[in-house]
């Protein structure tokens, strides 16, 4: 306690204030910071935090099995249309930057030759 004190008055504005000025600004710095006491938990056994785990847990993949019944799942036609369609995208790409990278290399060894 004493330390927190020393601190707050070296944290005062002005050095010359009254003895009731500096009571009011530290009794402002204790008012901002409350003292937290932390209460004592009674010790729980093992089974008691696991069964609390299991239960967490348990009711965690409830929640998913719910979420996954209202998913829209794609058919397999959607599916492999998604699919056709991502790898012809992908096949362009790659094309367009090979040929760029080609006519950059043989740009670089012209200018470097």
């Amino acid at each position: 306690m004493a330390k927190s004190k020393k601190k707050k008055k070296k944290k005062s504005a002005a050095p010359a204030q009254g003895t009731a000025e500096k009571s009011k600004a530290l009794a402002v710095a204790d008012d901002s910071k409350p003292i937290k006491k932390r209460k004592a938990e009674p010790k729980t056994s093992i089974i008691e935090r696991t069964s609390g785990v299991v239960d967490t847990v348990r009711q965690f993949l409830r929640e998913v099995r719910v979420e996954l019944s209202k998913v829209t799942w794609p058919t397999r036609k959607d599916t492999l249309a998604s699919t056709s369609v991502v790898l012809i995208i992908v096949i362009i790409i790659a094309a367009f930057l090979g040929i760029v990278d080609l006519g950059l290399s043989k740009l670089m060894r012209l200018l470097l030759s």
